[in-house]
């Protein structure tokens, strides 16, 4: 029955959601007033996935937990379509399956973007650096001595350093001790503010030669990386090392569909003793370095232009990571 109970203490407030859920709230609301019954809106873990992916890859400034300043919709709705351009889909804005299925993809773990860039023209790539010597040392450390590799290891790396050597005067030697190029199998979080084995599954890194640890090279010991011919299940750590040389010596990520520096790994590129770099990736060398003598700089006409490389994000509402602190180059 009605008791005489007075009304009792007022509940207590709810707690505000964490900033994540703020954020995935928002995309959420945004996306199904958007989108109606056109497509399914992405799952709150897909969503969460790639607004870590997006801040992670310099894509979209991370939230800034002291204030609990989020992103705009607008924000993240430009950080996807500039992926998407950038991954050469097509410019949507919403993490549809194609954008997400590209965010799973194995790849670099080095930004695409660099998260203190400054403002850059659309269409003009970060200014390159390089070094300001010809003959650079390299040495292979933690090589795993037990993997399906073996010794063939330190041979793929030479021939990986050679196609770059091959056609700009740049003269490799391999080092008893310390080097140019540190070359190392390292697991998971290294402390080097790039971690392997993470979602989305990042394969490898090397620092560009401006950068606190210039020029040295990780790749993940977790992975099954397969001598040639690579097997069904394993990665091609040629191709991985030809990429990650081509950071070490001062390429950035490049949008087109061919080079080797695309952040994406795209297979197996074939015997090490045949292959050949696509020529856009011979004519940013070249920009860099000149051409070595012996070479022709002639080749095919120049590819329609690759994707541009989006604007940085506004970093109004980023917060510097702990964690991901390595000093860039920006000039």
């Amino acid at each position: 029955g009605s008791g005489a109970m007075g009304p009792g203490p007022p509940p207590p407030a709810p707690r505000a959601p964490p900033p994540a859920q703020l954020m995935l709230l928002l995309l959420l609301l945004a996306l199904e007033a958007r989108g109606g019954c056109a497509a399914p809106a992405p799952r709150a873990e897909d969503l969460s996935l790639g607004v870590e992916w997006l801040s992670r890859f310099g894509y979209l400034p991370r939230s800034d937990p002291t204030t609990g300043q989020l992103q705009t919709q607008e924000e993240l709705s430009k950080a996807i379509t500039a992926m998407q351009q950038f991954g050469g889909l097509e410019a949507t804005g919403v993490l549809d399956e194609a954008t997400l299925a590209l965010m799973k993809t194995p790849r670099c773990s080095l930004p695409d973007l660099p998260a203190t860039a400054a403002v850059r023209q659309r269409r003009q790539a970060p200014t390159p650096t390089k070094w300001n010597k010809r003959n650079l040392s390299w040495r292979g450390c933690d090589v795993p001595s037990d993997s399906a590799l073996g010794r063939d290891t330190v041979r793929l790396m030479y021939y990986a350093l050679k196609f770059w050597s091959d056609i700009a005067p740049l003269n490799f030697h391999e080092a008893g001790s310390a080097a140019d190029i540190q070359i190392d199998f390292s697991r998971a979080d290294h402390d080097d503010g790039y971690p392997l084995s993470t979602f989305p599954a990042h394969r490898a890194h090397a620092f560009l030669p401006c950068d606190h640890s210039r020029g040295d090279a990780h790749f993940d010991d977790d992975e099954p990386h397969c001598p040639r011919p690579p097997d069904a299940h394993g990665m091609d750590l040629f191709a991985v090392a030809v990429h990650e040389f081509g950071h070490a010596i001062g390429l950035s990520h490049v949008g087109a569909a061919q080079s080797i520096m695309r952040p994406y790994y795209q297979g197996p590129v074939g015997d090490p003793l045949r292959y050949g770099l696509p020529y856009e990736d011979r004519v940013r060398v070249w920009q860099l370095y000149g051409v070595r003598e012996s070479v022709s700089p002639t080749g095919p006409p120049e590819p329609d232009s690759p994707p541009p490389l989006p604007d940085p994000p506004d970093n109004r509402s980023s917060a510097p990571h702990p964690r991901w602190s390595p000093h860039r180059c920006t000039s």
